[in-house]
């Protein structure tokens, strides 16, 4: 019983540090996108972008999508607890219908790690579902 109450202790001073994990910083990041097309026989190589996140970006969740000029997607139900994101998005695509799903994942000091699922309304020449994972990696500051 002595071993064991130190034990518990220790375990219990710790859970506020871990409650309190480190948000996202602003920067610059290089953003690296994998989509997977269910249906599709040659899929999509990866692409890398860079984008520089401000801390308005972070608050709002449009620092976990793909793009901030995007103006025909909406994020909502965003939720970041300690280190865990998610959200659903909506994006409206230029001549045909619409796609939408949910995005989770984990976020660190300098960067995140997120797996987007959904599915496109009307199925897009035979293709219904997607998934993409995504990773950013702080590079530094933003150039002013």
């Amino acid at each position: 019983m002595r071993i064991l109450l130190p034990a518990a202790l220790l375990a219990l001073s710790s859970l506020p540090a871990a409650a309190a994990a480190p948000v996202m910083q602003p920067g610059l990041y290089e953003i690296t996108a994998q989509m997977v097309m269910k249906g599709m026989p040659m899929q999509m190589p990866a692409s890398s972008f860079r984008r520089c996140i401000t801390p308005q970006d972070i608050a709002d969740g449009s620092a976990y999508a793909r793009g901030r000029d995007n103006k025909d997607c909406t994020i909502s139900h965003f939720k970041q607890s300690g280190n865990s994101i998610s959200y659903d998005f909506s994006c409206v695509m230029q001549g045909h219908g619409s796609m939408v799903g949910r995005a989770s994942g984990s976020s660190h000091a300098s960067g995140y790690d997120m797996q987007t699922n959904g599915h496109f309304v009307p199925a897009m020449e035979g293709m219904g579902e997607f998934s993409q994972k995504m990773s950013a990696k702080r590079l530094g500051d933003c150039g002013k």
